[in-house]
């Protein structure tokens, strides 16, 4: 069952189609596959399921056959393409500020997941969780990193900055520039999405940063927190939870209920008054957590069984085969044999 509560920007797919790239692409026949209102795209506060801006993101990567060019794409944008967003971590007094402004006001950008930002460790980190539920996301995912590691550069002004690179998904086929600038700082099927930075940078002083100006960023950003602080989300919070417990096995309704410091009965009404139910939240995170390690890794089978909560590999069998149509192997091959050929753009 797709999530439909969770919502995300329009804006990033409104990035998509202004790119060159994507002139023989049908908007109007992706706005009704996926159920949104073309017109959100040019709406400055619009937002559109997450559901569908993942979908939309693997679709363009497909009809392109170009499985690296989210990263180019993102990691090009000029600065404030995200408006106030953006600024926010741009001006920023520091680069400490910047990540803590990420996290503090991720909310104006989805209410589908939170981020964090471990401060206290050489390196830094800011970590994005993985998004499961909502269908394929490695496109999504090629997006983000190239959209932060370019924040990162404009903030300190350096071109490359020491960053280092952890990614959930796959190495892409494709040849990318942004891959040509980080390949030796980027770790594929890593098992968090996370931006290494080094501690020394944190609290230099940004040059962009005027205190002034700074102050009325803030303030901008607050008034658009106030505006979406009732679309909060209850059941990205759960599915994020049962994703994170899935690999102990403690993902159950009482586990998951524990983990929230929340009832049995919270949870239940949570999702119900979001028009879904623990059972069918459980089985949409684990089918896309399948389909993830499937697909983006070489483990064995039985460790992807394991991953996603089945202690046996038949019943893990019996389950992709109800999902998919096919057996886990047969999955994994499909998606292993839908490969892309090299253009550029």
């Amino acid at each position: 069952m797709p999530l439909e509560m969770e919502w995300v920007r329009s804006d990033t797919i409104k990035v998509l189609k202004s790119h060159r790239a994507m002139r023989n692409i049908d908007w109007d026949a992706l706005a009704r596959e996926h159920s949104f209102d073309p017109a959100v795209l040019d709406d400055p506060v619009g937002v559109i399921p997450l559901s569908a801006c993942l979908g939309i993101f693997e679709h363009v990567a497909q009809h392109l056959r170009h499985d690296s060019i989210m990263f180019d794409i993102f990691h090009s944008l000029d600065a404030g393409t995200f408006s106030v967003f953006d600024y926010l971590f741009l001006c920023a007094p520091d680069l400490r500020r910047a990540c803590r402004a990420w996290v503090r006001f991720m909310s104006i950008r989805t209410n589908a997941y939170t981020v964090r930002f471990e401060e206290n460790t050489d390196p830094a980190f800011f970590e994005w969780p993985l998004i499961t539920g909502y269908g394929e996301w490695q496109q999504h995912t090629y997006a983000r990193f190239g959209w932060a590691a370019r924040q990162f550069e404009f903030a300190l002004d350096d071109p490359a900055p020491p960053l280092r690179f952890e990614i959930t998904t796959g190495p892409p086929k494709n040849p990318s520039r942004f891959l040509d600038r980080y390949r030796n700082a980027i770790t594929f099927r890593a098992e968090r999405n996370r931006i290494f930075v080094p501690q020394s940078l944190l609290d230099k002083p940004l040059p962009k940063n005027e205190n002034n100006l700074y102050s009325i960023i803030e303030k901008a950003a607050l008034e658009e927190l106030e505006k979406t602080s009732g679309k909060h989300s209850r059941t990205a919070e759960i599915a994020q939870t049962i994703s994170e417990n899935l690999k102990t096995g403690s993902f159950s309704l009482a586990n998951v209920a524990e983990s929230l410091q929340v009832s049995q009965r919270d949870v239940q009404r949570a999702l119900e008054k979001e028009g879904t139910s623990f059972r069918k939240l459980s089985e949409d995170v684990r089918k896309s957590a399948a389909a993830h390690f499937l697909t983006t890794t070489t483990l064995p089978l039985k460790e992807v069984a394991f991953l996603v909560g089945f202690s046996e590999p038949s019943t893990f069998s019996r389950a992709v085969k109800g999902w998919f149509g096919v057996s886990p192997r047969a999955f994994r091959q499909e998606k292993s044999d839908a490969t892309f050929e090299t253009k550029h753009y």
